[in-house]
């Protein structure tokens, strides 16, 4: 075993232990993957389950010693801080994939002081990491600005749920509704009620709201559910329950505006399958994941606005070259070659 994959059991990562099986030597690879009530995944001699960080450190420590590079999906888990902050030998052969989470902590840092002494340490952990994996080089800006990182960058999108993908449209006639999808998520980041308001003034027209709230806050879920029927009645639909990809896949072709007003970086896989389907979407503009699409000439609308041009039909042409580029930049040739890239640096 040469490489050691850290992560927790998010929905996108057995997509991905099958993705690096199919196109790399499944033999130097191992999976450690802290267990989630969310999802399910497979045991196996490659991918190894553990309950939680706290109650595995021999464990862990025994398979870090085993390998020759250690990639963290995500570095958000504070046990994993504490250990790596004891552990410091093993920073010189450990990679940090940003996931967002993981480096926008920064912002917890001033709350009190128990958040600076997490700070500190994460500070110190991030600081000596050997490298930094993401797609949005302006994350990997602020991490060495907020955590004094001096680690090599390295861009990958990473995983499988970032590729374009092909899906056969359906011409829309102008008199249907227009499907307007809110968010990606129950987390209180997607900041639907903002959005909610935007959109009230548009409640009698002819439209549907979908809002993805399969995982995330309960809490919150419920009360966005409360308001987007309060506001929008029986053009509100909420998603509750995880669906298949192929059926959420559909939801996606049948969206025609999607709204995302996280305000740090997120949502990357909706966002790029819907612009990867010719859909209009909007972002914020002052968050990094902006930047790296108009890096690439792909147009985007600024969910921080009125939102006055909700409704203004998007050249064929712009549309045509959103789907290009992102089929050229998020390619399965393109993310096997970065891969390798990190696995061989």
């Amino acid at each position: 075993m040469r490489y050691l994959h850290v992560c927790s059991n998010e929905k996108f990562i057995p997509d991905y232990i099958d993705f690096i099986n199919r196109n790399f030597d499944s033999d130097e690879h191992k999976f450690l993957v802290i267990k989630s009530s969310k999802y399910e995944i497979e045991k196996n001699e490659q991918v190894v389950v553990i309950d939680n960080v706290k109650d595995s450190i021999r464990l862990l420590n025994k398979h870090m010693k085993e390998s020759k590079k250690i990639i963290f999906h995500s570095l958000i888990n504070t046990h994993l801080i504490y250990f790596l902050f004891i552990h410091k030998s093993f920073l010189r052969k450990t990679y940090w994939v940003v996931w967002g989470a993981d480096l926008y902590t920064y912002q917890n840092k001033s709350r009190n002081f128990k958040e600076y002494l997490k700070h500190s340490l994460r500070k110190f952990v991030y600081s000596r990491i050997h490298g930094i994996v993401t797609h949005i080089y302006g994350d990997y800006e602020l991490a060495k600005k907020w955590y004094g990182v001096k680690g090599e960058y390295f861009y990958s999108f990473m995983y499988p749920s970032n590729l374009y993908k092909e899906y056969s449209l359906e011409p829309k006639k102008e008199e249907e509704t227009t499907f307007i999808q809110v968010g990606n998520s129950a987390d209180p980041s997607n900041n639907h009620l903002e959005i909610f308001e935007k959109l009230s003034g548009y409640k009698n027209e002819n439209i549907k709201i979908f809002c993805p709230l399969s995982y995330g806050n309960s809490k919150y879920r419920d009360e966005i559910i409360k308001s987007g029927k309060e506001i929008f009645h029986d053009k509100f639909e909420p998603f509750i329950d995880f669906l298949p990809f192929e059926e959420y896949l559909d939801i996606l072709g049948r969206t025609d505006i999607a709204i995302f007003n996280h305000k740090r970086q997120q949502a990357m896989g909706n966002i790029t399958t819907l612009l990867g389907l010719g859909k209009k979407v909007y972002i914020r503009d002052d968050i990094t994941t902006w930047g790296v699409y108009i890096k690439y000439g792909i147009k985007l609308y600024e969910t921080n606005s009125s939102l006055n041009n909700l409704f203004e039909k998007m050249d064929k042409k712009i549309i045509c070259e959103n789907i290009k580029k992102i089929k050229e930049i998020f390619s399965e040739e393109k993310l096997i070659d970065d891969l390798d890239s990190i696995f061989k640096s």
